[in-house]
């Protein structure tokens, strides 16, 4: 493996690549440090202390320790980035739709123009298989290409997706505790893993940009910037952009896409009043989940708190022998998500983590006290249900102790997709 455009702490991890630059890892400009490894400039995120080995005192970024400690009496190393032209060869098993053919083809543009683009598309619209062409075109450039999210899972989906269509392709995937293996021409990746770069990707196309923890985190938009090469196109995909988000686009940058793949309309949230409790059983929410498991149907139900979902979690198991929970928090999170897949568990309590990046059959939903999610949650946890052709008509059930304008943003947006699809002809 080589190290082409990436931050090296040690010139003796390379072998034949060439240097690019080195720089402290921490500057101080004109009276404000600044990290040259993340490009951090939050002045509470830097630490001073008396170094030992050059007997003096440093500041190191504690924004990205993680990735080595970068600090004022250390230098970095820039890697120089290389370029490697593919046939860009990928196997499709189906005709994209219509849809699917506009944002393709605007994608592939945009790639081969190094320009922005925003695809604002309806969770279960085919989002992946839209930039397999744009990556293509791109490889047979030799551009390096980065497929990012802020989310784990959704990282897992993509690269499975992606090795699958690219078979010829060497496609890193990294992670926490995930490491490249060849030499990131093309890397599949959460956006923290962009830190490693400087300057070497052609083509960034991030998945769920609206995501947490992207859409609260400045610094990361930032990580994606400096891991660019100075000719770079930027793709962004998500179901649930913010106003912020979309006041960086003119019209023509935006390519919305209100209709799912398989032309049948999103489901629409059901509303209905129905108090959860922590210490009492609850026979409506008791009832749905027995005739789910007679309708041989999954469900998961989501919950805002985790401490608060354990506990009633505890009141339910004693009902249903294939029944789990899940949260950020739980240290076997990837090992029940692989249960799940493997149809071992039909009843999945979960906080908003199971709110992307997965895909399965005969899916329903239940969300406990809905008035406390944001319409963007509810947007994405209803997008779970239907994503299948052979299995629509699934159920998005919202209990709640009281309307909110969440609540009702969330519907009137699933309404309006699903009109815009029907004028367009894209669903029946």
């Amino acid at each position: 493996m080589k190290l082409y455009g990436r931050i090296c702490h040690d010139l003796n991890n390379i072998t034949t690549e060439k240097l690019k630059a080195s720089k402290p890892g921490v500057s101080n400009v004109q009276g404000k440090y600044i990290c040259h490894q993340c490009g951090n400039t939050d002045q509470t995120l830097f630490f001073q202390y008396y170094c030992h080995h050059c007997n003096k005192e440093t500041t190191y970024c504690r924004y990205c320790v993680n990735f080595g400690k970068a600090q004022s009496c250390k230098d970095i190393y820039i890697i120089e980035s290389k370029r490697h032209q593919t046939d860009g060869k990928y196997r499709l098993d189906f005709e994209l739709s219509e849809q699917q053919r506009i944002a393709s083809e605007n994608i592939q543009r945009a790639v081969l123009k190094y320009e922005h683009l925003l695809l604002h598309a309806v969770t279960g619209a085919g989002k992946t298989e839209m930039i397999f062409a744009g990556i293509s075109a791109a490889r047979q450039k030799g551009d390096n290409i980065a497929v990012v999210s802020p989310r784990v899972d959704v990282v897992k989906e993509v690269y499975l997706r992606l090795t699958n269509a690219f078979k010829d392709e060497q496609i890193d995937l990294m992670y926490e505790g995930q490491f490249a293996q060849y030499n990131s021409t093309f890397v599949v990746a959460t956006v923290h893993q962009l830190m490693r770069y400087d300057g070497h990707f052609n083509v960034v196309i991030v998945d769920e940009v609206d995501a947490f923890p992207l859409e609260m985190d400045q610094q990361l938009m930032h990580t994606i910037q400096k891991a660019s090469a100075t000719s770079a196109s930027h793709i962004y995909l998500t179901a649930t952009p913010n106003k912020r988000l979309l006041s960086q686009f003119n019209h023509s940058q935006i390519i919305k896409l209100p209709a799912r793949y398989h032309g049948h309309p999103l489901p629409i949230p059901e509303f209905q009043f129905n108090t959860i409790k922590e210490t009492k059983l609850n026979p409506k929410l008791l009832k749905f989940l027995k005739q789910q498991i007679e309708n041989e149907r999954k469900t998961f139900v989501f919950f805002h708190d985790i401490r608060f979902m354990e506990k009633v979690f505890n009141i339910y198991r004693h009902y249903f022998s294939k029944i789990e929970y899940v949260s950020s928090i739980d240290s076997k999170r990837h090992e029940k998500v692989m249960r799940l897949r493997n149809n071992e568990i039909d009843i999945m309590f979960t906080t908003t983590i199971l709110e992307r990046g997965i895909t399965l059959e005969k899916l329903d939903v239940v969300i406990v006290n809905t008035e406390k999610f944001n319409s963007s949650a509810i947007i994405q946890i209803a997008g779970r249900v239907d994503r299948k052709i052979a299995y629509p008509n699934g159920k998005v059930l919202c209990y709640h102790e009281g309307l909110t304008k969440h609540m009702m943003h969330a519907k009137n947006e699933i309404v309006k997709m699903n009109r815009l699809a029907f004028q367009k002809g894209w669903i029946t």
